[in-house]
C-alpha cells in the first residue's frame, strides 16, 4: 500500500500530508512490546492513570492505586536500553490518601495538571513546585474527571460515585454546577466535547450515556438510545439549528428516560473523535458503540458497528479509551484495554481489528492505564495491574549487516518519519 503512495506522490497526484498519514499507519499496525526502552520503577499496586502533555509532548504522568504520582521525561536516554527517568514524584499517602482514579494535564500548557482519587477529593498542582494549589472535596469516590480543550471556561468535569456530575471552577476554586439526571446511579465515567465548549458527555451504572449543554437549566439534551439506529427521534423536538441542539423535556420525557439504555450495562468509558461529531462508548455488557452525532438526523444514531467478539469489560472501573491523534493517521485507531490483559487496536470507524497487543501469554495482567504520545511518535504507553508501565513502538526492522548496526549505534537518534516529512514539504513548496 505504501508502495502505491510512493507512486502517487512522485505523479503529484498525493500530497505529503496523506503519504505522512500512510506511514503512520502503517507503523500503528506494526506495535509491539519495546526491547529498548523501559521504566525502572514501577508502583506498588495498579497503575489507574497515565497522561502525555501534548504541548512539549516530553512529560508522562503516572498514578496508581498506591496513591503515588510520577512525572516521567519520556525523552531522557541512558544505558543502553534507554531507561526512562522520574524527574519529579510524589510519595504515597503525601498527596493523597487513597489510590488515583485520573490525571489530565492543564490543556494550555504543562505548568498545571489535575488528579481525580478514591479518597473524595480533586486535586489541582504546579508542576513545577510540585504543590497542591487547591483542593475540592466532593464528599463521594471520584470515579473519572475531565477539562475541556475547546473551552475558555475553566470548568472541571467530575464523575463520582453520587447521581449528580458535579462541575468545579479553576478560577473560583469552588463548585459551579451541578448536573442532576442519572437518577438513582453513579456517574462513571465524563468526557468534554473537543468542538463544543459547553457540550458534555456522561455514562453511569444507569446504562445510559447522556449528552449535557451546561447554559440550560435543563442541561440534559438527550439520552442516547440503543435501538436509535436509523436517525427517528424517541422523545423530543429538534430545531432547525444543526449546530446547536435544543430539545425541549416535559416531566413525562423525564420519565420516559428510565426506558432508554444506551448499554445492557454500567457505562464505564467515553471518548469523543476529534472532530466532535462521534462519540465512542463503552460498557459492561462487552460491547462497544460508535454513536452518530452529525446533522442532518434528528436523533443521535447507534451506527451499530461491530467490534468482534475479543471485547472483555466486567469491571465497573472508568476505562481509559484511547484514540490515535488524527493529524497522524487517517482513520483514526481504537486502543481497547481488555480484561484479559490484551490492548486491542480497531479502527474506530470500521470496527476492524488491526492489532492485539499481549505482554506475555504466561502472565496476563490486567490493563488499567493506557496514553498515546502521537506527534510523529509512534508510542503507546500501558499501565498494568502488577504496577508495571509498558511501552509499546513500531517494529523496527532488523534487516542491517552486523557492521552497519555497529555503525548506526554510534549514531544520534533521530526520528526519520521527520525526516522524510520535511524533505517532502520542501519539495511540495
Amino acid at each position: 500500500m505504501l508502495s502505491s503512495y510512493l507512486f502517487t506522490r512522485e505523479s503529484g497526484l498525493t500530497n505529503p500530508r496523506e503519504l505522512r498519514s500512510a506511514q503512520l499507519s502503517r507503523q500503528y499496525s506494526t506495535l509491539v512490546l519495546s526491547d529498548k526502552r523501559y521504566f525502572p520503577t514501577r508502583h506498588s499496586g495498579t497503575v489507574n492513570a497515565l497522561a502525555v502533555d501534548h504541548v512539549a509532548n516530553r512529560y508522562m504522568i503516572s498514578g496508581g492505586s498506591d496513591s503515588r504520582i510520577s512525572i516521567w521525561d519520556l525523552n531522557s536516554r541512558e544505558g543502553l536500553r534507554h531507561r526512562y527517568e522520574i524527574v519529579a514524584g510524589i510519595p504515597p499517602k503525601k498527596g493523597h490518601k487513597y489510590g488515583i482514579s485520573g490525571i489530565s494535564w492543564w490543556p494550555f500548557d504543562n505548568g498545571m495538571f489535575i488528579t481525580g482519587s478514591f479518597d473524595e477529593t480533586i486535586k489541582v498542582w504546579d508542576t513545577e513546585a510540585l504543590e497542591e494549589v487547591y483542593k475540592f472535596e466532593l464528599g463521594a469516590r471520584v470515579n473519572a474527571h475531565d477539562i475541556s480543550s475547546a473551552a475558555e471556561h475553566c470548568l472541571v468535569a467530575c464523575a463520582a460515585d453520587y447521581t449528580a456530575i458535579r462541575l468545579v471552577d479553576l478560577r473560583s476554586s469552588g463548585a459551579a454546577q451541578m448536573l442532576s439526571s442519572h437518577e438513582g446511579a453513579t456517574v462513571n465515567s465524563i468526557k468534554w466535547s473537543p468542538t463544543d465548549p459547553f457540550m458534555l458527555a456522561s455514562g453511569g451504572s444507569d446504562g445510559t450515556v447522556r449528552l449535557w449543554d451546561i447554559r440550560r437549566s435543563d442541561a440534559c439534551l438527550t439520552v442516547l438510545n440503543l435501538e436509535n439506529t436509523i436517525g427517528k427521534g424517541v422523545i423530543g423536538s429538534v430545531s432547525n439549528d444543526s449546530s446547536l441542539r435544543t430539545e425541549s423535556f416535559s416531566s413525562s420525557s423525564t420519565a420516559a428516560f428510565s426506558q432508554v439504555k444506551s448499554h445492557r450495562g454500567v457505562v464505564n468509558g467515553l471518548v469523543w473523535l476529534e472532530n466532535g461529531k462521534k462519540l465512542v462508548s463503552t460498557g459492561t455488557d462487552e460491547m462497544i458503540r460508535v454513536w452518530d452525532l452529525t446533522p442532518p438526523f434528528t436523533r443521535d444514531t447507534n451506527t451499530l458497528v461491530n467490534f468482534g467478539p475479543l471485547v472483555r469489560n466486567r469491571y465497573l472501573q472508568c476505562i481509559n479509551l484511547v484514540l490515535s491523534p488524527v493529524r497522524d493517521c487517517i482513520p483514526q485507531l481504537l486502543f481497547f484495554p481488555s480484561d484479559t490483559g490484551d490492548i486491542l487496536v480497531f479502527q474506530v470507524l470500521t470496527g476492524v481489528l488491526v492489532r492485539r497487543l499481549a505482554a506475555s501469554l504466561n502472565t496476563r495482567k490486567r490493563t488499567c492505564g493506557l496514553a498515546c504520545r502521537g506527534s510523529e511518535y509512534v508510542e503507546l504507553f500501558s499501565g498494568n495491574s502488577d504496577g508495571d508501565i509498558i511501552l509499546w513502538e513500531a517494529e523496527q526492522s532488523s534487516a542491517r549487516m552486523p557492521h552497519e548496526q555497529k555503525y548506526a549505534a554510534n549514531l544520534p537518534p533521530k526520528n526519520i518519519l521527520t525526516e522524510i516529512y520535511k524533505g517532502l514539504e520542501m519539495e511540495f513548496n
